[in-house]
């Protein structure tokens, strides 16, 4: 609308209004500019991401431990701001949107919406469990082999905790075993819901705490492996699958796209054996 209001957009070389009709044979000439391309920086660089996947409907981030989501305050920087840096965006009036949040120190998987309509169709998609988001932690303990955990969380905002409370909102995790040994446990997580630090409270309330994490662990742990580089708590978005979304993403049907472990991780990983590899991602078409 713009373009036209402008009079850039033209019909046979002319000018002409929004309610001009096209006929059979009109040559319309429309002004259009290439997208931006990724950020050509160094290795390491403030501004550089991990893309697992782009199309022109969503992205997939593997967002790094210690960086925000999106910021909080105005030019904090944060993957979504690196995003817009990056790429761009394709639309003059949408820029692009997180679908979804991960915690600063949460590493992992992290979806963008490209336009609007992707934005509604994963958002529709997220609320109808059509996107089943999966995680890998670092537990103290040895868990048991598979396990379901329904306990109602309700978050302080004053003091930014989430607390297992009858008067919370509903919620489901579940987890499978994948290793143990040396009282400690990797485990696959899936939330059914999306609660705000539901995994970590829900498996501390469990009794095996996220490794690293100072709210909800065990400080004896947590001071054990501090120093052997645990900084964090070792929770990672390790992928995130779509079941028949509807709408503009919905050839995204059947397909699961895998987070690369970072650094920490795999190194806690292989001071245990533990040997664990990331699938390859899908390519979309």
């Amino acid at each position: 609308m713009k373009h036209i209001r402008k009079g850039t957009v033209r019909v046979n070389g002319s000018k002409v209004p929004c309610s001009e009709r096209l006929e059979e044979g009109d040559l319309v000439t429309v002004p259009w500019a290439a997208p931006s391309m990724p950020c050509d920086k160094e290795p390491g660089h403030r501004d550089e991401l991990d893309l697992i996947y782009r199309d022109r409907n969503i992205a997939i981030i593997n967002k790094p431990s210690g960086l925000l989501s999106q910021p909080s305050t105005k030019g904090e920087d944060s993957v979504i701001t690196r995003f817009w840096k990056c790429f761009g965006s394709p639309f003059e009036d949408f820029r692009p949107s997180l679908a979804n949040r991960l915690d600063r120190n949460t590493s992992g998987a992290l979806l963008v919406a490209m336009n609007g309509m992707a934005l509604r169709d994963l958002n529709s998609a997220i609320r109808e469990g059509h996107v089943k988001k999966r995680y890998l932690a670092v537990v103290c303990g040895k868990i048991d082999l598979k396990g379901r955990i329904a306990a109602p969380l309700m978050k302080d905002s004053s003091t930014n905790l989430v607390t297992v409370d009858p008067g919370g909102k509903p919620s489901v995790t579940l987890f499978t075993r994948l290793f143990s040994s040396h009282d400690l446990s990797l485990v696959e997580v899936d939330l059914v819901t999306g609660r705000p630090h539901q995994a970590r409270v829900h498996l501390s309330y469990a009794g095996h705490p996220v490794l690293g994490d100072l709210k909800y662990g065990f400080s004896r742990m947590n001071d054990l492996w501090r120093s052997r580089g645990v900084r964090r708590p070792l929770l990672h978005a390790s992928g995130v699958g779509f079941s028949d979304p509807r709408g503009v993403i919905s050839y995204l049907s059947g397909n699961t796209f895998f987070a690369s472990l970072p650094v920490d991780f795999t190194s806690i990983l292989e001071a245990m054996n533990w040997y664990y590899s990331v699938p390859a991602n899908p390519e979309i078409k």
